[in-house]
């Protein structure tokens, strides 16, 4: 039997096995953790270091419980080991993951049943683990999802759902009017919309449907995200959906202290980039990265190399999947870029994993040219960093909709398809696929993030306002930490 949890209320985590979702929700655990619940986190083996990592960050890894359960990989038919949906090694075995969810399903609820000290108070359970709210009513407890989306995407996916006007129209690249947030104008084209919207959907029809059903099931929505940031998309959600609670518990990122790196960050890398940072002015550099799965073609990363190299500003980059792209790209880069951190060096690129947090809290760096994933979004919002939006696939053109026109806080570099090369399984860029984004396109965005005159200034005065209320909002009776004490006390 796993320890005692006392009387205290006693959440269960579930995480969506994927990196992205992982973080922010086990984030979501500690933050729980630290205001007096009983958390115990559920995962699959081979993730139980990333939750490790996490917890250890937020000086939780003495408090909350973790419960390793199989992951069922083989009898989907997957690799051995393959225990996260960003690890599946081709797009055609996704429906494979979503069975062995299933089957993980199973196995989570035999844990539930038998090893448990005590029941949950509360199930929180990422967004395609359908079978968490059958669990949690088994279980006598309320569930939420948490979907790692912010509450303006989550808002336009529900409007999505609900009317349907992606399937009146016949191209994929026509845009048509998505009116969840007047009197702002948001338009969009298919093929910038999630992956459940799109006609060449990876998902069974039935993994689709029970998804769905998941959605309108649960008692609740937890968010990524501060009522101050999205407090009209977070109540226009919770009318769109029948009333459910949706609550507002983030940033999740600053669960941890300040400068803190994540232990899964190689410590000689770690070192060398925040040396490299210490050597430059305040506000100077420009930090560049495209979250766990931003693989580009390679055509369209040269011509983003040679805006980098070739502007004014000292330049950080994050680059994924370089062990995949052709020898000449690799030589160019070589001779191009820095990757030993010499401080005096002008473009730093990192192949490995890198401290984003603790990168876009130093001083040093004055922007961010973003993939728009949420998390990243958020931890740049916190930050206090403005951004260059430049979505690759999933909600990140929602995303960046709500950063540049909604908010405010950043430039378009003026991507309007999805970017090849970014789904599970692929090389980067495999193929001759031409860049959409050209050099110059990229510097005059770069120039407006990095030194835009007075709409420049007024962005980066905003972004500064939002990162003390983001900060704010998870002290002592602000509004994530009220909504934190309201999950945690939460009944049906």
């Amino acid at each position: 039997m796993e320890a005692n949890l006392s009387s205290k209320p006693h959440v269960v985590v579930i995480p969506w096995p994927v990196t992205s979702h992982m973080i922010p929700i086990v984030d979501i655990g500690c933050l729980l953790a630290a205001h007096g619940a009983a958390v115990t986190i559920i995962t699959p083996p081979g993730s139980a270091q990333l939750v490790r990592s996490r917890m250890d960050r937020a000086g939780q890894g003495d408090i909350i419980t973790v419960a390793m359960v199989p992951f069922p990989s083989t009898e989907a038919g997957l690799p051995e080991g393959c225990e996260r949906l960003d690890h599946v090694p081709s797009p055609n075995l996704v429906p494979n993951f979503f069975d062995a969810n299933k089957l993980y399903g199973e196995a989570v609820a035999r844990h539930c049943r038998t090893r448990l000290a005590t029941p949950p108070s509360c199930v929180v359970a990422g967004m395609c683990n359908t079978w968490a709210h059958a669990l949690a009513r088994e279980l006598g407890a309320p569930c939420f999802v948490f979907h790692g989306f912010g509450a303006f995407a989550l808002l336009c996916c529900e409007y999505l759902n609900t009317h349907k006007p992606h399937e009146a129209v016949a191209s994929m690249d026509v845009p048509f009017d998505v009116p969840v947030l007047p009197p702002f104008e948001l338009r969009f084209a298919r093929r910038q919309l999630p992956l459940q919207f799109l006609p060449s959907c990876s998902i069974k029809e039935e993994s689709l449907r029970e998804l769905r059903e998941f959605e309108t099931a649960v008692d609740g929505i937890v968010v990524n995200t501060f009522e101050e940031l999205e407090h009209e998309s977070v109540a226009r959600l919770a009318a769109a959906t029948g009333g459910k609670a949706v609550l507002a518990v983030g940033p999740v990122s600053l669960c941890g202290a300040p400068g803190v790196i994540d232990s899964r960050a190689d410590s000689d890398d770690a070192s060398r980039c925040m040396t490299w940072l210490d050597a430059k002015e305040a506000g100077s550099v420009l930090y560049v990265s495209f979250g766990s799965a931003g693989r580009m073609p390679p055509a369209q990363l040269m011509a983003l190399g040679a805006a980098l190299v070739s502007c004014p500003w000292p330049v950080l980059w994050v680059i994924k999947g370089a062990d995949s792209l052709p020898d000449d790209v690799n030589k160019w880069l070589q001779s191009n870029t820095d990757a030993d951190g010499v401080p005096e060096s002008k473009c730093l690129v990192l192949r490995t994993w890198a401290p984003q947090v603790a990168i876009l809290e130093h001083p040093a760096v004055g922007g961010f040219l973003t993939h728009c994933g949420w998390g990243s979004t958020l931890e740049s919002v916190a930050a206090g960093v403005p951004m260059a939006t430049w979505p690759f696939s999933a909600e990140q053109f929602l995303n960046e909709k709500l950063v540049v026109d909604v908010l405010r806080i950043g430039v378009s570099v003026g991507v309007t398809r999805p970017t090849e090369g970014v789904l599970t399984g692929d090389k980067a860029g495999g193929g001759e696929i031409n860049a959409e984004v050209g050099t110059e396109q990229l510097r005059t965005a770069l120039e407006k993030l990095m030194d835009g005159g007075a709409d420049g200034d007024a962005m980066r005065s905003k972004v500064q306002e939002l990162k003390g209320v983001a900060k704010a909002a998870l002290e002592n009776g602000g509004s994530s930490y009220m909504n934190l004490e309201k999950l945690i006390h939460f009944t049906v």
